[in-house]
């Protein structure tokens, strides 16, 4: 092959590979896909944090149970080619899962009276608390938010 042909093969192979990743969904663009979700379980726990009565609590933390699973089902569902946002993927499903298994276990233990169980709830719903905050933090800084 003449070096010329080389030169326009190689220089077509550079020009459709970039058109290739200028096509792709930008880093920025996954980030707020990812962001769209994160942000409506942080209002749904805002209108959680409202409700005054214990009952009222219990019976908020029950339906917010509910809609943490429906998060997490539409978390699972956002198509993300970035690899780390992959993983902030998972591990946000992770614990809107536990977040919601907790919280329903601290619904039971109430309803039941049961002590042992109330505090076995609270503890778990410390512990996934206790994994968000950091998460968030990653996620800002590799999305690029200050």
């Amino acid at each position: 092959m003449p070096l010329s042909r080389r030169l326009t093969a190689a220089l077509l192979a550079t020009v459709i590979g970039g058109l290739a990743t200028a096509c792709g969904e930008s880093k920025v663009s996954q980030c707020n896909k990812l962001s769209a979700v994160v942000n409506k379980v942080a209002k749904e726990a805002q209108a959680l944090s409202k409700a005054n009565k214990p009952d009222d609590q219990f019976a908020q933390l029950s339906k917010a149970a509910d809609s943490l699973d429906g998060y997490a089902a539409e978390l699972q569902q956002v198509q993300l080619k970035d690899e780390t946002l992959k993983g902030y993927q998972t591990r946000f499903v992770a614990i809107y899962t536990d977040t919601s298994k907790a919280s329903r276990s601290l619904v039971d233990a109430f309803k039941k009276r049961d002590q042992k169980a109330g505090n076995a709830a609270l503890n778990s719903l410390q512990e996934v608390a206790s994994r968000e905050d950091p998460l968030l933090k990653e996620v800002n800084t590799y999305c690029g938010a200050k």
